[in-house]
């Protein structure tokens, strides 16, 4: 009889074992999916997941192979490119109306500006989110369906770097540091927010860093010109004094 009880809890122990493992997997590839579906309309580009793990024990978890790419009519392969990023869940909150997302923190992004600070990629991308909309059901007298909101408590972004290819540099790419970023509490006051109004706040915190770094490095190499063209001008002229001079 204890042979017998002990082969039932092991039997037991197996199968919850397996149904965890399974449980992790799904998770992860049911993440990847509505990513790689919801993103595409969110930022009208490409949006791909190379994987995601999800652990459903802890709710930590890890997407990795993260690319963004451009609109219509840029050249550059991509907008953004991810390597990895670091998140934590509350899985108590998956069974609500509102998934609490305690930190999402992106380390070593790379960001391709594309374009002039009058108008880029990422402007581009900015205003495809901001006008992302959700479509209302068309049927009468059936209630419409809750959307889902979400709060993110924490939105870090360190160690990235920005690809510059822009007009004012004639055909030229620079690459410059992109500034940390760090948001809290998005969606918390008012008791969540929206898909589309969670990424607007991130997205935008990054395209405002991205442009900012832009802006920053455009300020530098008109700069550097100016005093290329000084020294030019000094130069020439103190080679016009010398043989200008009558012997």
């Amino acid at each position: 009889m204890k042979k017998i009880f002990l082969y039932g809890a092991g039997v037991c122990a197996a199968a919850a074992v397996i149904a965890a493992v399974m449980m992790y997997m799904k998770l992860g590839s049911i993440v990847k999916a509505a990513v790689e579906t919801l993103g595409p309309k969110v930022t009208q580009t490409e949006v791909r997941l190379a994987s995601v793990s999800l652990s459903p024990f802890s709710g930590n978890g890890r997407i990795k192979g993260v690319f963004i790419g451009n609109p219509a009519g840029f050249k550059t392969p991509g907008a953004f490119q991810m390597g990895s990023v670091r998140m934590a869940v509350d899985l108590k909150s998956l069974a609500g109306d509102c998934v609490v997302v305690k930190e999402i923190i992106v380390e070593g992004p790379e960001v391709t500006f594309e374009g002039s600070l009058k108008g880029s990629n990422l402007s581009r991308i900015q205003k495809n989110v901001e006008s992302f909309v959700p479509a209302a059901p068309k049927a009468k007298g059936k209630k419409p369906k809750k959307e889902m909101k979400v709060i993110v408590d924490l939105f870090k972004v360190t160690g990235g770097k920005v690809n510059l290819s822009m007009t004012a540099l004639g055909g030229k790419s620079l690459t410059v540091p992109l500034p940390d970023i760090e948001l809290k509490g998005i969606g918390r006051k008012s008791n969540g927010a929206t898909v589309g109004e969670a990424a607007q706040q991130m997205f935008g915190s990054l395209t405002n860093a991205a442009t900012g770094a832009a802006a920053g490095a455009g300020h530098l190499l008109k700069g550097g010109t100016e005093q290329i063209e000084k020294a030019g001008q000094a130069a020439a002229g103190l080679i016009k004094g010398l043989f200008g001079k009558k012997k």
